[in-house]
């Protein structure tokens, strides 16, 4: 059936739908019509105003979006073009926020914007600055409003990513564990097998003292399993070991670090710019996700929002081609565990699907393709008159939002108000003495991990390596004083690596290279013999296997 609307109908719809009956007038004349009050005069009111705002799109342009009705909130979400305050409800944000704008379009200043609204009303609220120090400016003006905002550096960080988190069996965490340090080490997905091989007894070793296996502790279990597969095994010590000198003892070294609980319940800037990338993603992972878990395993069900966490430049958690987060398969489970997230991105390339679908108020800004307007405006319900129109108006501090709750559903515009905030010699201050009294146990014999390089002297207590420097061996050991060019094939790898092996294991003083010279022109021909400690470091590392 389809049936048109009389003339007079789709004048007034097309007021409403565009708000031309906002003012006092134009509610009176509304209200007479739906009451069947409307004479000759009061149709031309409606035609009028049709015909001068569709005059003033055609020659001036005018706002594709509905003045949105939002007169009450417990915080201010912005300001509409009027300079009218704009209410939100905090725990709208507990469905997560996602913002998608460029460099330059304002998103700092409306994360400050929130901060200073939103902190002193939850209990817990994490910010994490990756690119930059920005967020650790609004220490003193929380310290004004009687709020304490702790700035906490990456490398003043006690926690230990082997951690059980509150609530979360071993049998649980081991496989998440495991698979976040794939993701976030860039791991080849066999190392998945060799790390919850050696995760389960380091675990069952500290069990009873209620304490756990820290990532030194990984290190050198994985490091003395020879028999394990040679490249899962060398893929995790070269990924991991960076990580450990890097970061140092100072932050993972701990068998009982502080808890995500606890943190939860804190105000904390974190500061992670400076760091690298892939230290960065394993503190980032390793907070978030614990609290996660945590979470859900405790049965956490739709209580008030009480811990916020602001995230700027998310893209590495977010991004689809990025192998970094183990957060993103979990957005969606956490929406009624109280945690918010609120999620900034540069564009809209390669942003998973879940993270858009999950994140039920989303905001779009100033971006620098019409690609992020075209995709952020569908996910947002946009059409294409204001896609077109943000693409050609959106400015500095200037956004269109779509919340995911209450009655106003439609995408309106708001502005965020400047805010200029200098980085004061208070605001650079650590006041990291607030979390001095969270208990921790230290691992002190990774004390002086990694200070002292390894001395490899050869003796008859040295094993192998790799099952490649077992296979070059034995087969000197069964074909003795032959060319060095025939063992490669014989232990069945390639010439490249036999080098390295081959000059690896009369370092050890495995074998001994007997130089025959031709009397040509060509290199001399290098004859290999097995030394008594060959023989024994094969027996001793086939005894071992066994």
């Amino acid at each position: 059936m389809n049936e048109e609307f009389p003339s007079l109908t789709e004048d007034v719809l097309y007021c409403h739908r565009n708000g031309l009956l906002e003012d006092e007038l134009g509610r009176v004349i509304f209200n007479n019509w739906k009451h069947g009050i409307c004479d000759e005069t009061i149709a031309k009111m409606f035609v009028k105003r049709k015909a001068k705002h569709k005059y003033r799109q055609a020659f001036y342009g005018v706002i594709p979006f509905k003045t949105p009705k939002l007169p009450t909130g417990d915080y201010v979400l912005g300001f509409d073009e009027k300079g009218s305050e704009l209410f939100s409800y905090i725990q709208y944000l507990n469905a997560h926020t996602l913002t998608i704008a460029g460099s330059g379009a304002g998103k700092t200043t409306a994360s400050y914007f929130k901060i200073m609204q939103i902190v002193p009303r939850i209990p817990g609220a994490w910010m994490f600055d990756l690119m930059k120090r920005e967020f650790g400016v609004m220490r003193p003006i929380s310290s004004k409003n009687g709020e304490n905002l702790i700035t906490l550096p990456g490398r003043s960080l006690k926690i230990n990513p082997l951690q059980l988190p509150v609530g979360v069996e071993m049998s649980d965490w081991i496989p998440r564990i495991a698979d976040m340090l794939i993701e976030v080490l860039e791991l080849p997905a066999r190392a998945s097998k060799l790390l919850q091989a050696k995760l389960f007894p380091l675990y069952n070793q500290f069990e009873k003292q209620n304490l756990f296996p820290t990532l030194y502790d990984l290190f050198e279990k994985i490091k003395a399993s020879k028999e394990a597969n040679h490249q899962a095994r060398i893929a995790i010590l070269d990924s991991l070991e960076p990580i450990l000198l890097s970061l140092t003892p100072k932050v993972l070294a701990y068998r009982q670090g502080w808890t995500t609980e606890i943190l939860a319940r804190k105000h904390i800037c974190f500061e992670l710019a400076g760091l690298s990338e892939v230290d960065k993603n394993l503190l980032l992972n390793t907070l978030i996700l614990s609290e996660f878990t945590s979470r859900i395993a405790r049965g956490i069900s739709n209580p008030k929002m009480n811990l916020w966490i602001c995230l700027d430049e998310a893209q590495r958690i977010c991004n689809s081609s990025s192998r970094a987060s183990a957060i993103a398969s979990q957005i969606g489970l956490i929406r009624g565990t109280g945690i918010g997230m609120d999620l900034s991105l540069q564009g809209m390339e390669g942003v998973l699907p879940q993270i858009s679908s999950n994140s039920a108020v989303k905001i779009l800004g100033r971006c620098g393709s019409m690609d992020n307007y075209a995709t952020a405006g569908r996910n947002m319900g946009l059409n294409s008159e204001q896609i077109h129109w943000a693409q050609m108006n959106l400015e500095p501090g200037l956004f269109i939002c779509q919340l995911g709750e209450g009655k106003w559903r439609y995408p309106f515009i708001y502005r965020i108000p400047p805010t200029n905030l200098k980085r004061t010699d208070i605001g650079c201050q650590n006041n990291i003495d607030n979390l001095s009294g969270i208990p921790t146990v230290y691992a002190s014999e990774f004390e002086i991990w990694g200070q002292t390089p390894e001395i490899h002297l050869p003796d008859e207590n040295q094993i192998f390596d790799s099952e490649q420097e077992l296979g070059f061996c034995k087969a000197v050991a069964q074909n003795p004083m032959q060319p060095s060019s025939t063992y490669p094939k014989i232990a069945g790898i390639s010439s490249k690596n036999a080098k390295k092996i081959r000059e690896q294991l009369v370092l050890k003083g495995f074998i001994k290279e007997h130089k025959l010279d031709s009397g040509g022109r060509g290199r001399s021909t290098l004859l290999l013999e097995i030394l008594p400690a060959g023989f024994v470091a094969i027996q001793k590392y086939e005894g071992e296997i066994l």
